[in-house]
């Protein structure tokens, strides 16, 4: 995060055949309620902020108009590399599409009783592997983001901010929408 309003991510991006999204930049504006997660508190605490992402994945399963935003703990999504990568099993990791936030979601009722369980597990497979930048994204997930499901949301392309630039993707031009 870089502020109580404003935070900085990276995520997979739809992109249609042809197209040249890898490196580049969205503001997301958020509306204030879940896409398709029905009454969702973690979406509608996200009312009047905004998060700026880098494409670094072209989400071959992610919907037009989506952004499928990295997030440890949030799903591993069709191709599961977390698993291997973080010494755990697909089990450990939660729902395929959802992860940590869909498998808490199931157990729990309660807004708070969720972003306790999400934390939960990330302290449970994060913290426990001194993972500590792992731990620290699952953290602004539960704080920042208030462990919010899908929500709506308006955007548009954006120059890249530096901060996003020093950590992210360099972009060479290129077609095809790889990245």
């Amino acid at each position: 995060s870089v502020s109580d309003k404003l935070s900085y991510g990276f995520a997979a991006i739809a992109a249609r055949a042809g197209s040249d999204i890898c490196g580049k930049c969205y503001q997301l504006d958020f509306a204030g309620r879940s896409r398709n997660g029905g009454n969702d508190p973690g979406a509608a605490a996200l009312a009047g902020k905004t998060m700026i992402v880098q494409a670094i994945n072209i989400g071959g399963d992610v919907g037009s108009g989506q952004f499928d935003i990295a997030i440890p703990g949030g799903g591993v999504g069709q191709f599961n590399a977390c698993s291997t990568q973080w010494g755990v099993s697909s089990s450990q990791l939660g729902a395929t599409y959802g992860g940590f936030l869909a498998t808490c979601k199931q157990q729990q009722s309660d807004h708070q009783a969720v972003k306790n369980c999400v934390m939960q597990r990330c302290t449970s497979i994060f913290e426990a592997k001194g993972f500590s930048e792992l731990m620290a994204a699952c953290r602004w997930f539960v704080d920042w983001f208030q462990a919010a499901d899908n929500p709506a949301l308006k955007y548009g392309e954006v120059p890249c901010p530096n901060e996003i630039m020093n950590r992210g993707v360099r972009r060479n031009g290129g077609g095809g929408g790889a990245c």
